[in-house]
């Protein structure tokens, strides 16, 4: 009875290849998130670099790298949108199919005492919202390796088509982005006291602080490591592991390698408060911003003594993008 039906089902057990069409933002980037649970970042790749640069197998992550095949880096706009075509595709199928077996059905029907005859009322079509691209990214990328052209919104700091590392961005982008928020730090103590009880707010801001001095650190000694990669001889010169971290070893490292090290990019006044802002991070990140004889020693701090707690101001953090900024842009100009 159910001939047609049947047949069209069998063809959608074994697959069904069907044509969907994704919009392109106006400057033809392709919408794309990160499919690890953890993450779920938005981020777009221009779509002549995903056709031409990514590879099918592996995609990284813009901003944690994980990495997927070409197939799962769908929106979850995009997958619902591909659901809805998928169910109104079946819904026509399945539709047609029993419409034509109530057709046979009803012809073969012989009169008699009881008569019966099929009718088919399909539901309403399921809608499909035509699919939109997602607003433009604020700022957009070129890795340094492959080319690949990327944006995102805020930080991205790996290569979709070839997960590299662009440390040099990264940087540039951490200075903006640590002077936007001491910019916007009053209205961000407004807007928390508003929200919570003063404790709270005033120990959101400490955290803020604290963060972006650590964060800065990290992001110059990345990019500190990254432009040495490129000066010619470095692969002749033996580093130990996180020599990057340590100012005194890498500014002699850079001194023996270029002729220059940080102490003579910098006037001396400004190294001393560099090291002691650099000191300030360690304390931050390892007792806990409790001072000790450790610190006292290689900051020579005297402001504060042995068990009092560091206190991270506006003011050093942004003296500390200062130096850091001006000290990458001397060390961009070595290599």
């Amino acid at each position: 009875m159910f001939d047609h039906l049947m047949r069209e089902l069998r063809k959608l057990e074994q697959g069904v290849s069907l044509p969907v069409s994704i919009p392109l933002d106006e400057q033809g980037y392709l919408d794309r998130q990160c499919p690890a649970v953890e993450c779920r970042s938005q981020f777009k790749v221009l779509f002549n670099d995903w056709r031409e640069k990514v590879q099918d197998e592996v995609v990284y992550c813009a901003v944690c790298r994980h990495e997927a095949p070409a197939t799962e880096w769908n929106t979850s706009t995009q997958a619902a949108y591909m659901v809805s075509v998928t169910e109104a595709y079946v819904q026509r199928t399945v539709g047609r199919a029993l419409r034509q077996d109530a057709t046979h059905f009803n012809r073969q029907a012989k009169p008699g005492f009881v008569s019966i005859a099929l009718d088919v009322r399909p539901g309403a079509p399921i809608a499909i919202v035509p699919l939109e691209a997602a607003d433009a990214m604020r700022q957009t990328w070129t890795c340094e390796r492959c080319g690949c052209h990327y944006a995102a919104i805020g930080a991205a700091f790996f290569c979709p088509a070839c997960g590299y590392n662009s440390a040099i961005a990264s940087f540039d982008y951490m200075l903006t982005h640590v002077r936007d928020l001491i910019t916007n730090l009053p209205a961000s103590r407004t807007a928390l006291l508003t929200a919570y009880d003063a404790d709270l707010a005033s120990d959101t801001i400490r955290l803020m602080l604290e963060n972006s001095l650590v964060r800065l650190v990290g992001s110059f000694q990345c990019y500190s490591e990254a432009l040495f990669m490129q000066v010619p001889s470095s692969s002749g010169y033996k580093r130990r592991k996180n020599i990057f971290q340590n100012l005194t070893e890498v500014s002699s490292l850079w001194r023996t390698a270029v002729g220059s090290g940080y102490e003579a990019l910098l006037l001396s006044q400004e190294y001393a408060d560099l090291n002691r802002l650099f000191q300030q991070r360690h304390l931050v990140v390892h007792r806990d911003a409790i001072v000790d004889q450790e610190y006292l020693d290689k900051s020579g701090d005297h402001t504060y003594s042995i068990g009092q707690r560091l206190v991270v101001t506006e003011a050093s953090v942004l003296l500390l993008t200062d130096l850091v900024a001006k000290l990458g842009t001397a060390l961009r100009g070595l290599v």
